[in-house]
């Protein structure tokens, strides 16, 4: 999958509207550029997923992808795991729709399928891989352990779930440091402090970090038996649970 989205400026001008980030339309048709400027390490969890999904996929079983926007997991895991079936999940019509455009060849030979659907009321059964790319973090608090529960009892034994989320640090001094090298790394990518700024403004209460123990916590209370940190850049990380 090639990128085929617009260049990212919708922040251009200042969040001139005031309104809360959202997966719209204006998002669908940049998302893949700002998620390649904005994420460090973002292609190398991509290629961390394609690995794990030839490593762990179960024959006659599901993969999910959950919250899976323009499908770049999905495609990681069919490129992964080459007789797969793919079920995408996510909540935004515009990325669903778009999805169902740039994949009709596998949908219309049955390896993936997606369903335009809040998560969080999703029937997951039969898995053996499930993926959440930088999801969590834009679910309510009370509803991420729900999720993780549901998710674990999906799986098959042996299992896994492959976890990238953004997060905090308990010092402040570590997360104002960070903070300032991701904002050198977005500069970096073309984005003007403005751009950055707005970005930000617009992101403020819609997501929401925790901390790399919060997420192990909640991995392990659900039942999982083994936590593994995969990928680690700056505030951002890629986990590995096993069931």
């Amino acid at each position: 999958m090639g990128l085929m989205g617009k260049q990212d400026n919708i922040f251009e001008d200042g969040n001139l509207s005031g309104l809360p980030f959202s997966f719209n339309q204006e998002v669908t048709e940049v998302f893949e550029d700002m998620i390649d400027r904005s994420v460090p390490g973002y292609r190398t969890s991509l290629n961390i997923i394609r690995y794990l999904s030839q490593q762990h996929y179960q024959k006659n079983t599901n993969c999910y992808d959950i919250g899976c926007s323009l499908g770049a997991s999905s495609a990681a895991i069919l490129s992964g795991a080459k007789s797969s079936h793919v079920i995408a999940i996510d909540n935004s019509e515009a990325m669903i729709n778009e999805c169902k455009k740039r994949f009709k060849t596998q949908i219309d030979s049955k390896h993936i399928e997606f369903k335009t659907e809040d998560i969080m009321h999703s029937n997951l059964e039969n898995a053996s891989v499930v993926v959440i790319n930088y999801v969590i973090q834009f679910l309510d608090l009370d509803q991420r352990d729900n999720l993780f529960n549901k998710i674990f009892k999906s799986l098959l034994p042996g299992g896994i779930l492959i976890l990238s989320e953004k997060i905090h640090f308990d010092n402040r001094f570590e997360t104002n440091r960070v903070f300032k090298t991701h904002h050198r790394f977005k500069s970096a990518n073309g984005y003007s402090d403005m751009e950055i700024a707005s970005k930000r403004d617009s992101l403020d209460g819609v997501l929401i970090t925790e901390r790399e123990k919060d997420h192990i916590k909640r991995a392990t209370n659900s039942g999982f038996s083994r936590v593994e940190k995969i990928l680690s850049n700056l505030n951002f990380r890629t986990y590995k649970f096993i069931k």
